[in-house]
């Protein structure tokens, strides 16, 4: 019996066959050990232990906020590209905009837009709490009548997207003017559990996140990838221009 070929997809994730086939332990621990190992070898902290957190009685921390893994690839985004002016959509009770706050330069600032008042409202008690305040510029309402008032010629080096899912293609299309030739848009949750993969998706959660991905397949004035950490985390890094605005700020 012939042996089928391994292809790429074989090694794709760590958890693939191909990638895992020597660990000791029981398969049910290994995502686990896999999980542990990251953390380590990155320094990365629990949030619950590293922040002084107020957390909302609705959704727990687990549920709603970033992975911590992914909390410090968007720290090592701003750390790599120098970016001083950040765009957040969607702050939930603000975890993941201390995380990018705590990575700016000195004199940077990131804009947050959350639409729920409740969760604006923990967000501002967590912003004081850390000690990052001064560094978070928190809007309350909808992206979509905040975003189109920001200033023109204040641009953002990077875009973090975890809003609505079914308008993550008009996210990126709205903030596409704000983003610095150079800069990152990152977008959260692009598989949404599985259902952005399926053809077609069965939810309109899944339909938005799928059109994202298809329309970042199209968008050849940015470099981009897919990857699959946690959720799914879509890159898309705008084409420099010679003609950029010497007023941008990155």
């Amino acid at each position: 019996m012939t042996a089928r070929k391994l292809t790429f997809a074989d090694k794709l994730l760590p958890t693939c066959r191909a990638n895992s086939d020597q660990y000791a332990g029981p398969p049910e621990t290994y995502v686990e050990a896999l999980y542990q190992m990251v953390v380590e070898a990155s320094g990365i902290a629990d949030p619950m232990a590293e922040l002084d957190l107020e957390t909302s009685e609705r959704f727990t921390i687990e549920e709603m906020a970033s992975n911590p893994v992914a909390l410090r690839f968007l720290q090592m985004l701003i750390w790599m590209t120098g970016a001083t002016h950040i765009l957040e959509i969607g702050a939930f009770i603000g975890v993941s905009t201390i995380y990018l706050a705590r990575a700016l330069p000195p004199g940077g600032k990131v804009v947050s837009i959350e639409k729920f008042d409740e969760f604006a409202a923990i967000c501002r008690a967590n912003f004081a709490r850390n000690g990052v305040a001064d560094r978070i510029d928190l809007r309350i309402g909808d992206a979509f009548d905040i975003v189109p008032k920001l200033p023109r010629d204040e641009l953002f080096g990077l875009v973090f997207i975890d809003g609505n899912k079914e308008r993550y293609r008009d996210y990126v299309e709205m903030t596409e003017p704000l983003l610095a030739p150079g800069g990152v848009v990152v977008i959260d949750d692009v598989f949404f559990h599985g259902d952005a993969v399926n053809r077609p998706p069965r939810s309109e959660k899944g339909q938005g996140a799928r059109a994202v991905a298809e329309a970042a397949a199209r968008a050849n004035n940015y470099r981009r990838l897919l990857l699959p950490l946690n959720n799914g985390m879509l890159l898309m890094m705008k084409e420099r221009s010679p003609a950029s605005p010497a007023t941008a700020r990155s």
